[in-house]
């Protein structure tokens, strides 16, 4: 399907079709672009997964919605989203996890470009070398011995390497570790370990996350930050206690580090299962007044959701599709990924 609309984005470029597209009147609504670690995926050891774009696909991306886009700022999207005031056509650009690369790479593209964007700490991880659940599951799976994978936690999973590949597996791996019913990390990890013939990795400094100095840095030039949680667990899974700590805690450091008031909140993971009304519930108790998930979808009038703000991703898009996505979208309210 993504080659299918790859090469109908192509070919309504070549034929004018997408130029035409960017003429279109926009309609009012807030769209929210979810990138994560900006980079060449082809040199992680790592989840590829999570690479959202190129140095250089990222710095077209963001010259594009400069120029045919109002950019907002997350104090303009909070307006919008808790109706202070009327919505606009614009682009609020979001970054989660904190990775390095989004200092080292992405802040100062946006820098030069003078285009403001957040980014959603999981206060746990910044400054260290920890690595994340789907780095771990990632590296497990592309560096094992065994040509077949068969886990029975949490339930049946029985997958073919060298028929559907590595990379696939891990996709099939990771989206069984999100769903609710995965509780025991160990013994997911353990399971998987033994199943795969493989080995945890040696943590190094490609898994490195930025840092309290260099977010104040970003903080300084008009980069905006929010809550991604303190541990980066999917939320759905933790009790109501758990997730009060999890969303009390972040901001509380947030707050302490970055001296400001921080308002926002971004769903671990962002499925609709990744988060409940219960979740949302604890959000606004927890002094958050918009929260973003990331399962697709524009912001439109009457629709909007404070504690459901739709975040879409672009990961590995050409330019062609990048601009017809986003002249499509703009002009309908809708998602063509």
């Amino acid at each position: 399907m993504r080659g299918k609309r790859e090469l109908l984005a192509k070919l309504c470029t070549v034929a004018g079709f997408t130029a035409v597209c960017e003429q279109w009147r926009k309609r009012p609504a807030l769209i929210v672009l979810n990138y994560h670690r900006i980079g060449d995926s082809a040199k992680t050891r790592y989840d590829p997964g999570v690479f959202s774009a190129t140095a250089e696909g990222f710095a077209w991306q963001i010259r594009y919605l400069k120029r045919h886009f109002e950019i907002a700022t997350l104090d303009d999207a909070i307006a919008m989203i808790n109706s202070e005031r009327s919505l606009q056509p614009s682009v609020l650009i979001t970054f989660d996890d904190g990775y390095l690369d989004n200092y080292e790479i992405a802040f100062p593209i946006l820098r030069d470009a003078g285009v403001p964007a957040t980014f959603f700490l999981p206060t746990a991880f910044v400054g260290s070398n920890r690595l994340p659940w789907w780095d771990l599951i990632a590296y497990i799976v592309k560096n094992g011995k065994s040509n077949r994978i068969r886990l029975s936690y949490p339930h049946v999973l029985e997958l073919d390497l060298t028929r559907q590949g590595r990379a696939a597996a891990a996709v099939a791996v990771l989206r069984t570790y999100k769903q609710p019913d995965m509780q025991d990390h160990d013994r997911f990890i353990g399971e998987l370990l033994q199943a795969s013939e493989s080995n945890l990795p040696t943590v190094g400094s490609e898994v490195c996350f930025l840092n309290w100095q260099q977010a104040r840095e970003m903080q300084a030039a008009r980069m905006t930050f929010g809550s991604h949680t303190h541990n980066h667990e999917v939320l759905s899974k933790l009790s109501a206690e758990r997730q009060h700590e999890e969303l009390k805690y972040s901001r509380e450091i947030l707050e302490r580090e970055l001296n400001c008031r921080i308002i926002t909140l971004a769903y671990p993971v962002g499925g609709s299962h990744a988060f409940s009304r219960s979740t949302q519930e604890i959000a606004r108790r927890c002094g958050y007044r918009s929260a973003f998930s990331f399962y697709g979808g524009f912001n439109l009038p009457a629709e909007i959701q404070p504690y459901d703000v739709r975040r879409f991703g672009l990961e590995g898009q050409s330019h062609p599709r990048f601009r017809l996505q986003m002249a499509l979208g703009s002009a309908s309210g809708t998602t063509w990924v």
